[in-house]
């Protein structure tokens, strides 16, 4: 009777394991996403299930740079579209079980991400909380020729709460792009961006100015 019991309880937890090791990861749509289907889509309840993943990534999906310890971050270029309407892009990102979509006005062109590693401090435990920060680099355009950069970040934090995102710079009118993002960048990094067709020939980078041809022979020789 007893190892009958032994058995069944085996089997129990086994199948508790499994479950939890299949649970679908929490899915979040950002505030900021959820005010623009609800202001420019008049949306009531928006949710996660609005957006589909776009097919063709390689095309879809910006400049994405990862520093250390996020190889395992994944993110997908998604899309909200209603019939005879124009399309509101989006970032779709997992990590560890946690998935959120945040997206950008018609205004915004998102050209960089930069992923890392960020340390959370929780105030009330008094300790740090492994995170991590997806910061993008947006293009706005608010007339012709009027033009600035902003940056807004992604804050995901391994404890269950839900993910947030803010503003964190909004640049003086043609200031393009942002001096700090650019200079918090690395060389390489920046580089990345700056060989793609939304690139320029030459750069400023931490007072230098670089040559993008010049930089490929250096970054990119066999």
């Amino acid at each position: 009777m007893i190892k009958k019991s032994l058995i069944i309880l085996s089997v129990f937890y086994s199948l508790v394991f499994v479950n939890a090791s299949i649970a679908e990861p929490r899915k979040y749509l950002s505030d900021k996403c959820k005010n623009h289907l609800i202001d420019f889509y008049q949306i009531r309840n928006p949710s996660f299930k609005d957006f589909k993943v776009l097919e063709d990534q390689d095309f879809w999906l910006h400049t994405i740079l990862k520093r250390k310890g996020t190889i395992n971050v994944k993110v997908k270029a998604v899309v909200f579209q209603k019939k005879d309407s124009q399309r509101l892009y989006g970032l779709q990102t997992e990590w560890k079980d946690q998935i959120i979509i945040n997206c950008w006005s018609f205004y915004h062109s998102a050209l960089i991400t930069l992923i890392e590693m960020y340390d959370h401090y929780d105030p009330f435990i008094k300790k740090q909380k492994d995170a991590i920060r997806l910061s993008t680099h947006y293009l706005v355009n608010c007339g012709v020729p009027c033009h600035h950069a902003e940056v807004t970040s992604t804050y995901m934090v391994d404890d269950g709460t839900k993910p947030y995102v803010r503003k964190e710079i909004s640049t003086p009118t043609f200031e393009y792009p942002s001096i700090w993002f650019r200079d918090y960048l690395t060389l390489k990094e920046l580089y990345q961006f700056m060989r793609t067709g939304d690139g320029w020939e030459t750069f400023k980078w931490r007072g230098k100015r670089y040559n993008t041809e010049e930089l490929r022979k250096k970054f990119e020789q066999k």
